[in-house]
């Protein structure tokens, strides 16, 4: 006779998961796991919502841990101190995230795919949100951990700047005309 496990379901193993890296970070404790779990089972609850609804972990506790479970690299509310635009930064599961990681399999299979290597988002009305969306577009693919490269040539404003907290003042502009070195080009932390 074979002796196995019982049958548990994918979202058995995800609540699984996301409470193991709860008790990994030390956000719950192992009493705590237990109440969550009781609470899991008898009302039918998510676990992570579980946990919340008893005031055990906060709902950024619960993103982070999926972020983590899922390898979607997050960063915390005002943690970078960037602009809150960078939505692929801080809101992992949001379904314009979810969007912007269609476009990049898009992009990736239909563009880079066919061995082009470089990819321009422009716009000819200031304001349109071209700007935000080449950067979130940068981060969805530096989490993949391809090499990017985000250059802003729009010469109206410092948008870049402005949502990667960069200081302002020279920019691509001064480079080409030789009035800034190198130095005004900078690495932005990992997401």
């Amino acid at each position: 006779m074979n002796a196995s496990l019982p049958h548990s379901s994918a979202v058995d193993r995800v609540e699984f998961t996301i409470g193991r890296i709860l008790l990994d970070e030390g956000k719950l404790s192992a009493q705590d796991a237990e109440r969550v779990l009781r609470l899991h089972k008898e009302k039918k609850l998510l676990f992570g919502v579980a946990a919340t609804r008893l005031g055990l972990v906060t709902e950024v506790d619960v993103q982070q841990a999926l972020a983590r479970q899922f390898d979607y690299p997050y960063l915390a509310p005002g943690e970078g101190g960037y602009a809150r635009e960078l939505i692929a930064a801080y809101e992992p599961f949001d379904p314009r995230v979810e969007a912007l990681r269609a476009l990049r399999s898009q992009l990736m299979l239909r563009w880079f795919g066919l061995g082009n290597k470089m990819l321009a988002i422009v716009s000819a009305d200031p304001g349109d949100g071209a700007g935000t969306l080449a950067a979130n577009l940068a981060i969805v693919f530096s989490q993949l951990g391809e090499r990017t490269l985000l250059v802003d040539a729009n010469l109206r404003g410092d948008g870049a700047s402005r949502l990667f907290n960069r200081a302002g003042g020279m920019g691509l502009s001064d480079l080409l005309a030789e009035r800034a070195g190198a130095d005004v080009v900078g690495r932005v932390g990992e997401f």
